[in-house]
């Protein structure tokens, strides 16, 4: 008996969660991608097994373009090539799509301001610099906040007396 397509696509985001490879936040949206790829791939083999040839024939169409917004989740950022997910877009990841992090926020028109990691990861790096506040340790601050001798005023001498009282 043939699996339906929604089985077979349910079937592989358990399998996906299960293994804790998608967070459960992500189900719907990589239920749809794996619906998506298996209805491709029937379309596919339906065009190719009654043609009879093996190779695929373009539509013309290109996938709509992914919005990078929804990659940066709150514990997980997905790569808009391969669709992996990670913690953060590292440059060790980035090098195996030939990319660097300043090419790869042009080409998906991602601010240079935006952290390539995940929203929780952002946060708590952010609270770990503010508790151990690294500025305050630098020396050009710590010279910065050291009382300068031509900073303090003058103190008023005592005055020489030059007039002799009888």
């Amino acid at each position: 008996m043939v699996q339906p397509l929604t089985e077979m696509a349910k079937d592989l985001t358990l399998a996906l969660i299960e293994n804790n490879l998608i967070a459960p936040e992500d189900m719907q949206q990589r239920l749809q991608q794996i619906h998506a790829s298996l209805c491709e791939l029937k379309a596919y083999e339906d065009r190719n097994l009654g043609s009879g040839e093996g190779r695929e024939e373009h539509s013309g169409t290109q996938p709509a373009p992914k919005d990078w917004r929804k990659s940066i989740k709150k514990h997980s950022v997905e790569c808009l090539i391969c669709g992996a997910t990670f913690k953060q877009l590292s440059t060790r990841h980035l090098r195996q799509h030939d990319l660097d992090p300043r090419t790869y926020r042009q080409q998906f028109g991602i601010p240079s301001f935006q952290p390539l990691s995940a929203k929780e990861t952002t946060a708590m790096r952010r609270r770990v610099v503010q508790n151990i506040r690294p500025w305050e340790k630098a020396p050009t601050y710590v010279k910065a906040q050291q009382p300068t001798s031509a900073a303090r005023p003058k103190r008023a001498g005592k005055k020489a007396t030059s007039t002799n009282q009888s």
